[in-house]
């Protein structure tokens, strides 16, 4: 059985993760979000797979929402074969953003701290929670679901301060896993899912999750120890840092 935690999985990208690895026989997914009561797609996810989904409450900046979330894990599972941390926050959306994380001349320490906090501190915080069930799993792996926006070499404009600035530190934890972890055998990846139309991406981004999750997911599947530390875009490429 493949044990996978998935980060904010109760909408957009997070969700649609879940629901295809839960198509794959002998997975068991469990699937992390806020208030899963809420979240309507989710139950319905789990009552479909009601052995193989299960819904976890996890707040990734509480530190006793994350105890709780893995206690619940180990109890169902005693291991862990690969950590999605997808859960992240572009505050507003990409058309209509908010000006205090963004536009210079409106920015806001508290509101640029509390992007960081989630997309960046917040992954290493689960991870960290995570590695004694991963040290147990087989081929095991954490995947940091980044943004080609966190790439220095390829920004060319401004704007998006904290949000690209957040996915640039989160590709630098992933390094600082990568090297930590890899005495256990951990694998440590940064991702790009691609511009995606979901409610962070918008409607206009110009891909669907169809288009990209079923390649990323072989990505995942195909990482190896060597390759640990990379940032790789969904179709495999190899980003800039």
């Amino acid at each position: 059985m493949r044990r996978i935690l998935i980060t904010g999985a109760s909408r957009g990208l997070g969700l649609e993760m879940a629901r295809l690895y839960s198509a794959r026989s002998e997975t068991i997914v469990f699937a992390a979000c806020r208030v899963p009561d809420r979240a309507a797609a989710l139950e319905a996810l789990c009552r479909e797979h009601p052995d193989r989904v299960v819904a976890v409450s996890l707040d990734v900046v509480n530190a006793d929402s994350v105890e709780s979330a893995i206690r619940i894990v180990r109890e169902r599972a005693d291991g862990l074969d690969i950590l999605l941390n997808n859960a992240g926050v572009y505050p507003g959306s990409v058309s209509a953003p908010v000006k205090a994380t963004r536009e210079i001349g409106s920015l806001r320490a508290d509101a640029m701290l509390e992007v960081f906090r989630v997309n960046a501190v917040a992954p290493v915080v689960v991870a960290q929670a995570c590695v004694g069930l991963l040290r147990r799993g087989r081929e095991p792996r954490i995947v940091n679901v980044s943004s080609d926006a966190g790439s220095l070499e390829n920004c060319k404009g401004g704007g998006a301060y904290s949000y690209a600035a957040s996915k640039a530190a989160l590709n630098m934890m992933t390094r600082c896993l990568a090297a930590d972890l890899r005495q256990y055998g951990i694998v440590v990846a940064s991702v790009h899912p691609g511009f995606v139309r979901t409610d962070m991406g918008g409607p206009e981004a110009p891909l669907a999750p169809s288009d990209t999750l079923p390649s990323l997911l072989r990505v995942i599947d195909e990482l190896r120890l060597e390759d640990s530390g990379c940032f790789r875009n969904w179709d495999g490429a190899v980003i800039p840092w």
